[in-house]
């Protein structure tokens, strides 16, 4: 079983990415108390900051998705056998992309279109170990197709999709075409904007949902054994409750293919040492271990990949 959402706009990208995963450890109650005040002052000069950005990355991609409408309007129109109109066009698109140029002069690739496809499997691990089991003797009986429907519901990723404006070399490609127009060369202009779309650059990035909450499952538990008004029992028992949640993810991805048994075995390692160091002075190394870890595993199962 599976749930699929689409997003098209980037602003849910930027509430995804900026979602709180960091294993950052409390302050003792005192230092709390004495710096409550610049926390929440801080934290509120981050927040109009991600703002900020965010309403400049939306603006600059709003400009290139213009762009990129605008030149393919243009194509339109000369097949309608209206160089006038897409002259017009043309201009308004080199007029967006020169700011652009200004604006980020060292940028080479702007983003005129992204979209969040999220893919999410329901269910625990036990549960996705006998249909991947399943799907293991469908393929082995030759019931291709059976275990076809079967696998297409075991994902759960977020995958972003980029499409993005060569700015080194799509402006001059516009400028060609719009003096084509100019010699009255409609059919030249036209071919100039077919090629120029097709220099787009197509890029997919997947990333794992199991591994993000087990992430967020992980800092949750390191959270809990540094709180100083929780009693060690307490804590113990929350800590270990949030890290086999974690391990329950991670056990998911590994099922769904985001990597492989070895992959996956030291964070498994880590993650069970932790309930002999639990409350050591052992503890602050292996929750270190533990990102580490984490860390090298993200490094392995995502990264981009780029077409066109």
């Amino acid at each position: 079983m599976h749930t699929i959402h689409k997003l098209a706009s980037y602003t849910a990208l930027i509430l995804v990415s900026s979602l709180p995963l960091s294993f950052d450890t409390l302050a003792d109650a005192e230092k709390k108390s004495q710096k409550a005040s610049s926390v929440a002052s801080n934290k509120a000069v981050a927040i109009n900051k991600q703002k900020v950005l965010s309403e400049k990355l939306q603006n600059l991609i709003n400009e290139a998705k213009g762009s990129l409408s605008g030149t393919q309007q243009a194509l339109i129109s000369l097949s309608n056998n209206d160089p006038k109109a897409a002259r017009v066009l043309l201009q308004d698109v080199l007029t967006k992309l020169d700011i652009l140029l200004v604006e980020h002069p060292a940028m080479v690739l702007v983003p005129a279109d992204v979209e969040v496809d999220v893919v999410d499997y329901v269910g625990d691990a036990k549960t996705l170990e006998k249909q991947v089991k399943q799907a293991d003797k469908l393929l082995d009986g030759g019931h291709l197709q059976d275990a076809r429907q079967l696998l297409a519901g075991l994902a759960s990723e977020m995958r972003i999709t980029t499409v993005s404006i060569p700015l080194g070399t799509y402006p001059a490609v516009i400028k060609a075409a719009i003096a084509q127009i100019d010699a009255d060369k409609n059919v030249e202009a036209q071919k100039l904007l077919e090629q120029v779309l097709d220099t787009l650059v197509e890029e997919i990035e997947v990333t794992p949902l199991p591994v993000l909450r087990a992430e967020a499952f992980l800092n949750k538990a390191s959270e809990i054994e540094h709180q100083q008004d929780m009693a060690k029992a307490d804590s113990r028992a929350e800590v270990l409750k949030n890290t086999a949640a974690a391990k329950d993810e991670l056990k998911i991805a590994e099922l769904l293919g985001y990597g492989s048994q070895d992959d996956f075995a030291l964070l498994y390692t880590v993650i069970d040492d932790l309930k002999d160091e639990m409350h050591t002075e052992k503890s602050s190394a292996t929750w270190g271990k533990i990102k580490k870890a984490l860390t090298n595993l993200k490094d392995k199962m995502v990264h981009p990949g780029r077409s066109k």
